[in-house]
């Protein structure tokens, strides 16, 4: 490098993002100052393994940048002290401070003391190296050329180590405050170096990043496993809290294909978590040294690198020196400002001492004016010297002078929260914007309709201005319901243009109803963190297969949770315990009792039993009823709590045995027929999952700390992925399904829509779920499992509810009783897809979850027709619905979702008027008719066509994935999904029907494991299963062969737009059981 500054050399201090001007002034002039050794000044110390790039980060931030050529591997630390000076010019110094291990020695020490350099003018890339090469030689340390060839690891094996510390000093007008250490790496490989020197350095490096205002950068080599880096073992050492540890992953660029998943979950803080994260870095290259690029030249490399797949997935402000300079610099600011008071002291002693005794001016120690933003009003300090020159004034009084100065609060202060009456234990309440994106899809939706019905007025109005027949006008009656099933269709449509066209960077933006991102985390310095309770209703699911798989996941994420301070625990509903057999049960509860698992089991149901062996589980899944009753144990047992007399010293064994105590009087009272153990207790949160539920391992850290900034949040449901059972086409199929709902809610509600509870992988408010309990309704409406005037038998449990057991959407129950009290339901997405729940192993149990589905729509919007005489056909909960003060739009997207169901289970019948209409009738049907060949073709265009291009397009947009990777993963499941959804609508239409005519249906839990079945087994299943609809294909398939042929000439019907709709729902009902199943396709027995 020729003679000349060095790149970087005006500016290597770390910038701040707010980009104060006052902030940067304080922190240069408060380093600038002469305090000697003031460890309150913040300090960057770069520790890491030997050639992991420390260096490289050391140049990166220094601006101490060496020729490639004579690139040094020296193994002694060096600390680089950068101070803005403005009445001098600029000098450069240095000398070596003697380590503990060469201090023993007399003519040793004089020998180090005696390096010193000062050089006036500023410091060039030549003058560096030369003052590196003599404290080398000084120290008696062989230094070589890193470009030089030979064997790498026979050279670094015969480095001598030094705990002397080379101290280079440099100060002048255009230089910027920062303080930087780079230490030597740890050697893994050190059977030939001194182990006193290693020792010895190693204490050196303790003892710099154990002081409380060293900002520790733990380097790792990303090619490297993290399980084996000593420098995070060190941080943990002195900073197991992680506050001033920060992670830098370097040579990404080497990283190995297929491990870049790896380095990505690093830099998303999904594994080995620190609380200031990972930051991403490319150093130079060999060859890129060699060519002289210089500091710019390599932030552009950087950025060019940090933008392409997959490297582009990290986190902006989390990839490239410039980002670590920034938060660096924030970080710096920040512990600066926490400790000012210490340096106040400082400067009050320094000042008296020099006043007092040696009749020194202020400004003989560098106190200088300084005028800085230290604090949000952005005031400072100001006139240091002018306030201490009078000797008449105490140290007290200083040191309050100081203060107002500054103006930070005094301890007798009340805190600002105090002032206005703000809640210290709600937390930081931070306001997010409303997205209106949802607002204007759905006014567009609701013109596309009010334009298609339109249309079929005009075609009505220009008939009867032909033929004066005003009796069409009668067809206007089906217009609410026209609109009531079209909804979804045209919002459809709408979505597919704005997810090809609108905006997508709402989707990694949080807003009202979305996060997109995690926020600060709660620090348990702050005050204790919520507990949380885990609940899961559980069946008969196995043990083995499905509960301990479930549980593990589960104590990872406690474990995580308890190492920053909270503390989680997970409670059974057990719904299966008093089914099995008292072998399995017994193995259950032992299961529980070595995992430090609360858990309650309720009788079997047993309606028609006697005396104590009466029991009704109400409800038709039994989930609501199951949660209903373990959390009703719960609550009996906190109020016998609450009675306890905790008078004096309390201890946690006396806790434990008050709360024993009172466990067993609520079990008594249930007389033998409820069954507890471990901790039921309910914490402030309640993550609900399912049985075959994976979590990720830092949720509840994250959702609590959420949840604790916005109190408005009753409900923060998290989007999911799938785990899968096994690798059949049906299951892969449900899971490309389920991934495109989680896809369309993720973006409507980024868009501005309320997030839905799905009823599983969400953590709910337990204050919100009391203040919306309620009483059985069979003790305000009667119950239907009662004669008039009976005793309930399941009486002894409370009446208090939470969960709806007279719904089989007890989910959209509970959101809209939140939302009507003013709580808000919120997606999170930062998690990804490491939330996972199961999905159908069977066509059987998705064709059930869909009638369970239609089912609970009818149920939310009407009365059975038996009770339309008394209470009227809607329900109160829908009237309720309509009337809330949820969003329109969120009301017109309900709706719109909610008529899919009824649009699905008209098909069949639609289809059937439709092939005798088209055919009887086809020229002399009214214009306002559409026929189904028509519908059919803008369903497949809509759905099958423009909805799967616009789904790949929106995750490639917004997931940073590939199109055409995305728009083959949408097509080729397109077959599948015809076949499955063109066969419901029989199975639809009879849930509809079957809670509209009271008709008894019911459903149990969705099967976890898989069976070992064969095609002799699935055959008898299925014919027993689909009889009905067999027999209906059949009669539908004779009707339309008989229609071409056997009718009488005049009224066949052979016009293929009558003929096609029908038999393609012939063709999907008839197929659905047969080419939807994998075991019966594989034809084994």
């Amino acid at each position: 490098m020729p003679d000349q500054m060095i790149p970087d050399m005006q500016t290597p201090s770390l910038r701040t993002s707010s980009t104060d001007p006052g902030c940067s002034q304080a922190i240069e002039q408060l380093y600038g100052l002469k305090l000697g050794d003031v460890k309150p000044l913040p300090k960057v110390t770069i520790i890491g393994d030997k050639s992991c790039g420390k260096t490289s980060i050391f140049e990166a931030l220094t601006g101490l940048s060496l020729p490639a050529s004579r690139h040094l591997l020296s193994n002694f630390a060096i600390h680089a002290q950068f101070k803005r000076t403005t009445d001098q010019d600029p000098t450069v110094k240095a000398h070596i401070r003697p380590g503990p291990l060469k201090s023993q020695d007399k003519a040793v020490l004089r020998h180090l003391e005696s390096f010193q350099v000062a050089n006036n003018g500023p410091l060039t890339g030549d003058d560096f190296t030369d003052i590196l090469e003599k404290a080398a030689n000084r120290m008696c340390i062989a230094i070589v050329d890193r470009d030089a060839g030979g064997d790498h690891e026979q050279v670094g094996n015969q480095q001598h180590l030094s705990d002397n510390v080379l101290v280079v000093e440099i100060s002048g007008p255009d230089v910027n405050s920062l303080s930087v250490v780079d230490f030597p790496g740890f050697m893994h490989n050190s059977a030939l170096l001194d182990a006193r020197e290693i020792q010895a350095v190693k204490s050196l490096v303790m003892s710099c990043i154990e002081e409380p205002q060293s900002i520790i950068l733990a380097v790792v080599d990303a090619t490297n496993q993290i399980e084996n880096q000593v420098a995070l073992e060190f941080a943990r050492a002195v900073d197991p809290e992680g506050d001033r540890t920060i992670g830098v992953l370097t040579k990404c660029d080497i990283v190995q294909r297929g491990d870049e998943n790896r380095v990505l979950r690093l830099t998303r803080n999904k594994e080995h978590h620190l609380a200031q994260g990972w930051f991403a870095l490319k150093n130079l290259s060999t060859q890129e040294r060699r060519d002289g690029l210089g500091f710019d030249r390599r932030n552009v490399v950087e950025g060019d690198f940090f933008s392409q797949p997959p490297w582009n997935e990290i986190d902006r402000s989390r990839a490239g020196i410039k980002s670590l300079k920034e938060f660096l610099g924030d970080r710096a600011n920040g512990m600066l400002q926490e400790n000012v008071n210490l340096l106040l002291e400082k400067i009050q002693i320094l000042t008296e001492s020099s006043s007092a005794s040696t009749g020194l001016n202020a400004g003989s120690v560098g106190l200088t004016p300084i005028q800085t933003g230290l604090n949000s009003s952005g005031t400072g300090l100001t006139s240091v010297r002018a306030r201490f020159a009078d000797s008449t004034v105490t140290v007290d009084e200083k040191r309050e002078r100081l203060r107002t100065v500054i103006e930070f609060p005094s301890e007798a202060d009340p805190p600002s929260s105090e002032k206005h009456g703000t809640d210290l234990e709600a937390g930081s309440i931070k306001k997010r914007p409303t997205m209106l994106i949802n607002a204007c899809t759905v006014g567009l939706t609701i013109a596309l309709v009010l334009t298609l019905v339109g249309l079929g007025c005009r075609q009505l109005a220009q008939e009867i201005a032909t033929d004066g027949d005003w009796y069409r006008l009668f067809l206007l009656v089906t217009t609410p319901l026209q609109i009531f099933v079209s909804l979804f269709f045209c919002q459809a449509i709408i979505c597919s243009i704005a997810q090809l066209l609108g905006p997508v960077s709402q989707v990694n933006a949080n807003s009202k109803f979305f996060s997109a991102k995690a926020v600060k985390r709660l620090n348990v310095m702050d005050g204790p963190l919520p507990h949380v309770t885990i609940q899961c209703p559980v069946y008969k699911e196995g043990l083995e297969a499905v509960i301990e798989p479930t549980v593990k996941s589960l104590e990872a994420a406690i474990r995580n949770y308890e190492s920053h301070g909270g503390t989680a625990g997970i409670f059974m509903n057990d719904d299966g315990m008093q089914l099995l057999s008292p072998e399995e049960a017994a193995e259950r509860k032992a299961y529980y009792a070595a995992h430090n698992i609360g858990w309650v089991a309720r009788p079997k149901h047993n309606p028609k039993g006697e005396g104590l062996g009466r029991f009704i589980r109400r409800g038709k899944f039994k989930k609501a009823s199951n949660m209903n009753y373990a959390l009703g144990v719960s609550l009996k047992v906190e109020d016998k709590l609450a009675t306890v007399d905790r008078s004096g010293v309390w201890t946690q064994a006396e806790e434990e045995e008050a709360y024993q105590r009172c466990l067993g009087e609520v079990l008594d009272e249930e007389l033998g027929r409820a069954w507890a153990g471990g901790n039921i207790r309910v914490g402030d949160y309640i993550l609900i999952i399912d049985s075959d539920t994976r979590v990720p391992v830092e949720c509840m850290i994250d959702a609590v700390s959420e949840l604790e900034e916005s109190p408005q949040v009753a409900i923060l449901q998290f989007s999911s992925g799938v785990m899968n059972v096994t690798t059949g086409y049906f299951e892969m199929g449900i899971t490309f399904f389920t991934n495109l709902i989680y896809t369309a809610i993720r973006y409507a509600v980024a868009n501005g829509d309320v997030s839905p509870f799905v009823g599983h992988n969400a953590f709910l408010r337990w204050s919100a779920l009391q203040e919306v309990s309620f009483e059985s309704e069979g003790s305000r409406h009667g119950d239907p499992d009662l004669a008039p005037g009976e005793k309930d038998p399941n009486s002894t449990t409370p009446y208090e509810k939470f969960w709806s057991e007279s719904h089989v959407s007890e989910d959209f129950d509970i959101s809209l009783r939140l939302q009507t009290m003013g709580y808000h339901i919120r997606l999170g997405s930062y998690c990804g897809d490491d939330f996972k729940e199961g999905v159908s192993l069977t066509v059987y149990d998705e064709l059930a979850r869909w009638e369970k589905y239609a089912y609970g729509c009818n149920e939310l919007l009407f009365h059975p027709v038996r009770l339309w005489w008394r209470r009227g056909p809607f329900t109160p909960l829908f009237l309720r619905f309509i009337l809330s003060s949820m969003p329109i739009g969120s009301k017109v997207s309900i709706m719109a979702y909610v008529g899919t169901y009824y649009a699905i289970g008209f098909a069949w019948i639609g289809s059937l008027l439709n092939y005798f209409l088209i055919g009887w009738a086809n020229g002399h049907l009214d214009h306002y008719y559409m026929n189904s060949w028509r519908v059919w073709v803008a369903l497949i265009v809509v759905f099958s066509g423009a909805g799967n291009l616009a789904l790949a397009v929106v995750r490639y947009r917004s997931e940073n994935t590939t199109l055409l990777g995305q728009v083959w993963t949408c097509f080729r499941w397109a077959p599948l999904l015809f076949v499955f959804l063109g066969g419901i609508s029989v199975h639809v239409c009879q849930a509809i029907l079957c809670h509209m005519f009271s008709i008894d249906m019911s459903w149990g839990a969705t099967a976890k494991e898989v069976s070992d079945t064969s095609f002799f087994i699935e055959m008898p299943m299925i014919a027993r299963r689909f009889k009905f609809v067999f027999v209906f294909c059949i009669c539908m398939t004779g009707l339309m062969i008989c229609g071409a042929c056997a009718f009488p000439y005049l009224w066949r019907i052979d016009q293929l737009i009558a003929i096609f709709p029908l038999g393609c729902v012939v063709f999907s009902h008839f197929f659905l059981p047969v080419l939807l199943n994998p075991a019966l396709m594989k034809f084994t027995w």
